[in-house]
């Protein structure tokens, strides 16, 4: 069967940062724009109005981004794995029939679009990963950053901005992540119905 697409369109990212360049057309939904906002604006709320106690604010912050290291690296290596098994079960067939169309929204390829949309799952939990494994490593009492500020001018007005604005971030990655696992489960549902209608079809 011929194809209307070039093969060399299927191999054409040649990195992980060319997948997430190409992701990036996928936009978020209202409701998750506005679950992270409102998180983002209740934790800011509490960090610059309600709590005085800087040091409190980074034990939270030390104590959850140790939580969210241990769930992201947990979820990430079942994620991988349930995809894995996804993939190699899927038909060839369909997935460049697939490649034939092209999902309007993105402009991207429709089986580009699908898969896409799985691969920002995963970049994204490496990436909050990343930002919890430096804070672990460099944001303990005797940590580079601990030893580093004092030595920089207004120390104590910058220890409490970057303690703030950490806890900010921190707090709100916890709800993204859960947000992108939603996402993330009916990607599954909804291709594995799209395989399901193709087997009804062919037959």
């Amino acid at each position: 069967m011929k194809y209307s697409f070039d093969d060399s369109e299927l191999t054409s990212e040649k990195s992980l940062w060319d997948v997430y360049k190409q992701s990036r057309r996928i936009l978020p939904s209202k409701l998750q724009i506005f679950a992270i906002l409102t998180t983002m604006l209740c934790l800011g709320v509490n960090a610059f109005v309600l709590v005085d106690n800087d040091a409190l604010l980074l034990k939270d912050v030390r104590k959850w981004a140790e939580m969210g290291f241990n769930f992201s690296i947990t979820t990430l290596g079942f994620l991988i794995a349930g995809f894995t098994i996804f993939a190699t079960l899927s038909k060839p067939k369909m997935m460049l029939a697939m490649m034939e169309h092209t999902n309007k929204e993105t402009g991207l390829r429709t089986l580009k679009y699908n898969f896409f949309a799985f691969m920002k799952v995963f970049i994204a939990y490496i990436s909050v990963s990343l930002v919890y494994l430096f804070i672990v490593l460099m944001g303990q009492p005797d940590g580079l950053v601990a030893n580093v500020v004092p030595l920089l001018p207004n120390s104590s007005c910058v220890q409490s901005s970057i303690i703030k604005v950490t806890y900010l971030i921190v707090g709100s990655s916890f709800v993204y992540l859960l947000l992108l696992l939603k996402s993330f489960i009916f990607n599954i549902y909804a291709i594995v119905m799209n395989f399901l209608r193709w087997e009804y079809h062919e037959e």
